[in-house]
């Protein structure tokens, strides 16, 4: 059975556990490895178990705790060559084996099977993972994009559960604290994906049999939790489709207070 929780999400910090028995592995660790130790142990997850990081691309809010986690847990991290060469000028690479994985290829990793794909984002190599398990439960963790582009859909449109990014409200964006620059970078092409334009795509993920969405990568300063969810299910009952019946639809905690999901 596969087991799915997003530990962090949010602009302060991102961190999911994937597991199906044989291990686990996160995808991204955005906060300290005391974090995320204490919340994998809080799940009665036993860090030990942790078989490889997988990170995104090499902003802050990914790797924070990537360097210190792989060294205690003695395990691989796999990203992107470009988001290797970030995280080295960061000196944020552990002494830990370190693999790279480009885009459309896959490793195994215990009984599942991670595959990357390229992301549109303002990093030279952002990646999304989607992960397969032996009994052929998908899942996916698809944040940091400026848009939804086709390539990606179709991953996403064969999945079962994942983490969808919803990162702001674009005009909660317009009105806030953010300079200019900031914003035209968050709504550009290669920044982060708006409350609507995740909306615009869950009818058709669910009409392809998508189960489970969490809401990910919410904005701090140019969201809420209750406008990204009500955005989404707007979307999706002008659709005809029913939150609770027809999809389990949820928001993704800057913290998770969640029980690990057993899908």
């Amino acid at each position: 059975m596969a087991q799915f929780c997003p530990l962090f999400s949010g602009s302060s910090g991102n961190c999911t556990y994937i597991s199906s028995g044989r291990g686990g592995i996160l995808i991204d660790a955005g906060v300290s490895a005391k974090r995320i130790t204490e919340a994998l142990t809080a799940r009665d997850i036993d860090p030990a178990t942790i078989q490889g990081i997988f990170v995104t691309h090499e902003h802050s809010d990914h790797i924070t705790g990537v360097r210190v986690l792989a060294k205690q847990l003695g395990c691989p991290v796999y990203g992107s060559k470009g988001t290797l060469l970030g995280m080295d000028k960061a000196k944020a690479l552990p002494e830990t084996p370190i693999f790279a994985l480009s885009a459309g290829e896959s490793v195994a990793v215990g009984d599942l099977q991670i595959t990357a794909f390229a992301t549109p984002h303002d990093t030279p190599e952002s990646t999304g993972y989607a992960v397969e398990t032996a009994d052929g439960t998908r899942l996916a963790v698809a944040t940091d994009m400026g848009e939804l582009l086709k390539p990606v859909f179709d991953i996403l449109c064969g999945c079962d559960v994942m983490v969808l990014e919803s990162n702001h409200d674009v005009q909660m964006l317009r009105a806030g604290p953010y300079p200019p620059f900031l914003q035209e970078r968050i709504l550009s092409n290669r920044g982060h994906l708006s409350n609507a334009a995740c909306a615009a795509a869950l009818p058709a993920l669910v009409s392809a049999g998508v189960s489970q969405i969490f809401l990910g990568h919410l904005s701090d300063k140019n969201n809420t939790p209750s406008l990204a969810f009500d955005t989404a299910c707007a979307a999706l009952s002008e659709a005809g489709i029913t939150v609770g019946r027809d999809l389990r639809l949820s928001v993704a905690k800057r913290v998770s207070d969640e029980a690990v999901l057993r899908v």
